[in-house]
């Protein structure tokens, strides 16, 4: 009897028990999740991944940048593979669902089609990316398969090289090896991603999925003021050169700034860092680590420069010095139309409610937008919450997405078929 796609649905009760074995590596008391990329926590999560892929009779691979996949051979040999993932390591004292979601729906699919004995037209592949998170590197796995990370970017990791090095070592692997994770566009048939939405829209307005459109484009800069060491209680206000001064007026600044100026923009100062750091000392310099976000590339680069100013504005006024990093960015990318359309056509079949939506957050879809067809769904997160511990979406939606992260790529996959027996 001939298999019937439509009426295959993922195990729910698989998919729940592999969420909540996995939740507990890096549990924190609060309910959130604690594994930040290349950590000891992070180690164990990969090595329980490794263990389900292999229990589950399908083919594990690792590649030169640490990023884990299992994979579904298609029927021909040398087929080109559609990819389905995402990312397990977390933020600090973040939440369960960011990410690990969409590695666990990408694995179901893969042993919901194996236990149905479907036997794909290309290879279908689960993948957890290397450090989306961006405690080192942002995106690095997705980065290196694509071609978009660069010698530069391994020379500049945000916690230092030592930290970095060390990160590598403890999963088996070095700066050396990370370039040689690229694979040939041709290799690659394209690329779907389930994510929670981290934000109110979906749940506010009742709507079940979330279709990607478009994602953000991502900056990241460190700011660094150096003035001069005084002691706090002799040296009068008027003579010092405060670092602390200037990169306070530089926040009030950039507050006041960016609404009018930067509609449709958000920034955030994540970190700041004061030396010597103590009560009776002027401080001589502050680290601030800067992310800022656009809908387009120009506007990016224009906030970019209107950033740097408003901090060049500050130094002078307290008469410190301003040393600028190296940027990283992400540039802003749409999603393929076409993958937006069978997203939508499977959504009906399922019986779900869709809307059209741009990210506002950086995924590892955006890695792939140019060199693959790239689409991305998402599901509610309850109250908009997400990077914490009351991160949360329902099982029922969680389950919704694996669905139809399942018949879409069932879509792909037979509209590959289909166009090579014409």
């Amino acid at each position: 009897m001939a298999l019937d796609l439509t009426r295959l649905r993922i195990d729910q009760r698989r998919f729940r028990n592999h969420f909540e074995a996995l939740a507990r590596i890096g549990a924190t008391p609060d309910g959130g999740a604690n594994r930040p990329a290349l950590g000891e926590l992070d180690l164990q999560a990969r090595i329980w991944l490794q263990e389900r892929i292999t229990r589950s009779h399908l083919v594990f691979a690792g590649d030169p940048a640490g990023s884990q996949s299992a994979i579904l051979h298609g029927s021909e040999k040398n087929t080109p593979h559609l990819i389905l993932g995402s990312h397990l390591d977390t933020v600090p004292e973040g939440g369960r669902f960011d990410g690990a979601l969409g590695v666990l729906a990408a694995l179901e699919v893969l042993l919901t089609l194996k236990a149905a004995d479907y036997v794909p037209p290309i290879a279908l592949e689960a993948i957890n990316f290397t450090d989306e998170e961006g405690t080192h590197i942002g995106t690095l796995g997705s980065r290196a398969i694509t071609g978009r990370l660069t010698e530069d970017d391994l020379q500049h990791p945000f916690q230092g090289l030592p930290a970095f090095d060390s990160g590598l070592t403890r999963i088996g692997l070095s700066r050396k090896s990370l370039l040689q994770a690229r694979r040939p566009a041709d290799r690659i048939a394209g690329y779907l991603e389930l994510h929670i939405e981290q934000g109110p829209i979906l749940a506010e307005a009742g709507f079940d999925i979330g279709i990607v459109t478009a994602i953000v484009g991502i900056g990241r800069l460190t700011l660094q003021f150096r003035g001069r060491a005084d002691h706090a209680g002799t040296t009068p206000m008027a003579l010092r050169h405060d670092a602390g001064r200037a990169s306070g007026i530089f926040v009030a600044k950039v507050w006041d700034f960016l609404p009018a100026s930067f509609p449709g923009c958000v920034i955030n100062i994540g970190n700041m860092q004061f030396y010597p750091g103590t009560f009776n000392v002027v401080p001589h310099t502050v680290d601030l680590d800067l992310e800022y976000r656009a809908p387009d590339a120009r506007q990016l680069g224009d906030l970019q420069k209107a950033l740097i100013g408003l901090a060049q504005d500050a130094a002078r006024e307290c008469r410190v010095a301003l040393e600028t990093g190296p940027a990283e960015t992400s540039p802003a990318v749409s999603m393929d139309h076409r993958l937006q359309d069978q997203f939508a056509r499977a959504a009906n079949r399922l019986g779900l409610r869709h809307h059209r939506m741009p990210s506002g957050a950086g995924h590892d879809a955006q890695s792939f937008a140019d060199v693959c067809p790239s689409g991305m769904i998402f599901i509610p997160s309850v109250d908009g919450r997400s990077h914490g511990p009351d991160e949360y979406s329902h099982l029922e939606d969680c389950v919704n997405g694996a669905n139809l992260l399942l018949h879409a790529a069932l879509e792909v996959a037979e509209t590959y078929r289909h166009t090579r027996t014409k």
